[in-house]
This record gives structure tokens, C-alpha cells and sequence, in this order.
């Protein structure tokens, strides 16, 4: 069927309301937020601060990303926290992920407590709102930046994620592990060689010292190591502190066995090997630095179960919240920590203290040591494992 024209005077009686109409679009579409046009022409700077291996983080970026994507006038920066120390201090930032727009608008985890819908809408009202501050004297503007992966320098935050490790704590955790009927059983044997061999107190002091840097370098090494993979290998970190709190239940649970052997039939299952205790036996005056040192750093290896039990948890902790060079701080106060009881007892020896008195120390107190160990392992593995340390 086709439809006849309108008459003339209906085009001529529809115009006028066409122009009202028209004007009443263009009015509402002026005030409409306009993605193309926010904050008017003017370039809307957005900082986003982030950290590696932070799983909060890597949600949030999908969705910063697709905000600022939507801005053709955005001018969008992305900075790790370990290399952007300085500008993390002007904003005040304790805490990662965090947005910053136009330098004067801070947008944290708190704000959006992980709804990224809340993120996005709190993202795009800052970018249409915001108006950019003029730069202090003498700083340059941010650089946009689309990578993820910027690199590192070594200038660490005092705080990562809103905590601070207390380096009392890390001490005192390495000092109670150097209490260790392990460590005790090997200076003892290493004072009754030195005696045996008309060795003085010179000597004692020597192997004290070598001993204890051989364990306090081997632990170094391997914290540093782990520490290091991980921030180069950020996805591994989650995978990594699951097997250091499993590996520190396993440990604990066989400290309580060995508690158990001890009480039964006075055997432990942690033995030294002989090869340790041959090559311990070979220590003469001769190069006695420098063999003291290479036998510390063989106990720590083949005793690490006996040893290194605290060792993991402490680690656990630092691999979730250090980098590299603050967690080789820490890992240097705990390893101190626990050569402390070691160079204490090597003072004692040297001065006069017999080595059966440490033995016999040992051997009636270590099933209590080993107990108390086991059960301090296990509630550490839980309270890493459920992400309360």
C-alpha cells in the first residue's frame, strides 16, 4: 500500500517542533559525559602504581586499561613501586593498586575493596572531574608508559603493601632457631676435636667464626636466590609460598616424630651424616678458617631439616612482602639471629666450658626442643598457608 503524501500544511506546522526537538537533543547531549571530550580538551594524566607478583594488582589493570582505552586524550603511565619509590612518596602512597589521575586524585584498593564495577565508575569520574594541578618547579611530566614490566633499580619502599616486617621479631625468630640441638651437638664436636688435638683457645675462636659464616653465607645464598626468582618470576610467587608453608608443616610434623623416636627408644631421625662428621674430624690448625667456614655451609645443607625449619617460614614471609633488597635485609637479621647462640656457645667453649656439659645439656633437654619446635612449625605453616603472616 503507498502512503500519500502528507499535506502541505502538516510539513509546515511540523517544522517549528522539529527545531525544539533538535535544539532539546543537542542541549541533553551537551551535558552527557562524553568519553572523547572528558576534561575538556586538556590531556588527563593517569599513574598506575603497581607491584610484582601482586594478584590485586594484575585484576585491576584489566580494567584501568579498558577505562583509559575509552579516553583518546588520556596520557596513561604504569610504574612498579621498587622503581618508583621517589614519586610514590610525593602521593602519599602506602598501599598498591593504586590510580592517581591528574595528580591530585588517588584512587586505592579501599576505595572499590576489589568490585571492579566501583573501580571502573570511580576511574571514569575522576577522568571526567579532575582538573591537572600545575607541576612543582623542576619536575618533568610523566611519560606514558604501556608495559608492565618496567625495570627495577634498587631503591626500596620502607613500606610494601601497607605492612612494615618488624626486625625484632626476624632477629628474635633467628636467635630461637639457633637454639637447636642440631647446632649444638656439632659445636660440641667440633670443641672435643679442637681439645683432642691440643687445639687453644685461638683455634676455638677460629672454627666459632668459620662456622658461623659458612651457615650465615649458605642462608644468605639460598634466601637471596629465592627471593630473586621470584621478583623476576613474579607469577611463581603464589606457587612458591605454598610449597615454603607446606614444607614447613612437613618439617614440623617430623620434629614431633623425632620428639617422639627420642622419648621411645633415644634415637633421632635427624642424623648427621658421616661424611660431615669425617670431614669435621680432618679439621686441623691448617687452614682451620677456611675449613670451619666450608663446614658451616655443609651443615646447612645437610641439615637444613633440623636447621632451616624456622628458616622457611621466616622466607615465606619475606617472598610475600619484600623485594630482593629489603628482603636480603631481613634474611641478613635473621641469619645473624641465628648464629648468635652459635658464636655465644664458641665464647663459652673458648673460656672453659666443657663440651660434655653441652652434650649432656642436649640430650636432656632436646625432646622438649624438638616438641615445642614441631608445634611452633606447624601453627606457622597454618597461619602462612591462610595468609595471617
Amino acid at each position: 500500500m503507498k502512503k500519500l503524501p502528507a499535506p502541505q500544511r502538516h510539513a509546515i506546522d511540523i517544522k517549528p517542533g522539529l527545531k525544539i526537538c533538535l535544539l532539546l537533543l543537542i542541549g541533553l547531549l551537551s551535558f552527557s559525559p562524553a568519553p572523547a571530550s572528558a576534561a575538556g580538551n586538556e590531556t588527563v594524566s593517569v599513574e598506575y602504581f603497581y607491584e610484582e607478583g601482586c594478584l590485586k594488582c594484575q585484576q585491576a589493570l584489566p580494567v584501568v586499561g579498558q577505562v583509559v582505552k575509552s579516553y583518546p586524550n588520556v596520557n596513561f603511565s604504569i610504574y612498579e613501586i621498587m622503581s618508583s619509590y621517589t614519586r610514590m612518596k610525593e602521593y602519599g602512597i602506602t598501599t598498591v593498586p593504586t590510580i592517581v589521575v591528574n595528580r591530585n586524585t588517588v584512587i586505592t584498593y579501599r576505595d572499590y575493596e576489589g568490585n571492579e564495577t566501583i573501580l571502573k565508575t570511580l576511574l571514569e569520574e575522576a577522568i571526567e572531574t579532575s582538573t591537572l594541578p600545575p607541576l612543582p618547579a623542576g619536575e618533568p611530566p610523566a611519560e606514558e608508559s604501556s608495559d608492565f614490566n618496567n625495570e627495577t633499580n634498587n631503591e626500596t619502599p620502607e613500606e610494601l603493601n601497607g605492612e612494615k616486617m618488624n626486625p625484632f621479631f626476624i632477629l628474635a625468630a633467628g636467635i630461637l632457631a639457633g637454639f637447636n640441638p642440631c647446632l649444638l651437638a656439632v659445636m660440641a664436636f667440633l670443641a672435643s676435636i679442637t681439645l683432642s688435638q691440643q687445639g687453644g683457645k685461638w683455634e676455638m675462636l677460629k672454627i666459632t667464626a668459620g662456622f658461623s659464616a659458612g651457615i650465615f653465607v649458605m642462608y644468605m645464598v639460598a634466601g637471596i636466590s629465592i627471593l630473586g626468582t621470584v621478583s623476576f618470576i613474579p607469577r611463581i610467587r603464589e606457587t612458591v609460598t605454598t610449597f615454603l608453608a607446606l614444607m614447613t608443616g612437613i618439617v614440623g610434623l617430623w620434629h614431633i616424630y623425632d620428639a617422639y623416636r627420642l622419648k621411645v627408644d633415644a634415637k633421632s631421625t635427624f642424623k648427621t651424616p658421616k661424611a660431615l662428621k669425617t670431614f669435621m674430624e680432618r679439621i686441623g690448625k691448617k687452614n682451620l678458617l677456611l675449613l670451619s667456614f666450608l663446614a658451616g655451609g655443609m651443615f646447612s645443607l645437610v641439615k637444613a631439616p633440623c636447621v632451616g625449619a624456622i628458616y622457611l617460614s621466616i622466607l615465606n614471609m619475606l617472598v610475600t612482602k619484600t623485594g630482593v633488597i629489603e628482603g636480603a635485609f631481613y634474611l641478613a637479621i635473621y641469619n645473624f639471629g641465628l648464629v648468635l647462640p652459635v658464636i655465644g656457645l664458641g665464647i663459652l667453649l673458648t673460656v672453659g666450658l666443657s663440651p660434655e656439659t653441652v652434650t649432656e645439656f642436649r640430650e636432656k633437654r632436646r625432646v622438649e626442643i624438638r616438641l615445642v619446635t614441631g608445634l611452633i612449625l606447624i601453627a606457622l605453616a597454618l597461619l602462612m598457608q591462610f595468609r595471617i603472616l
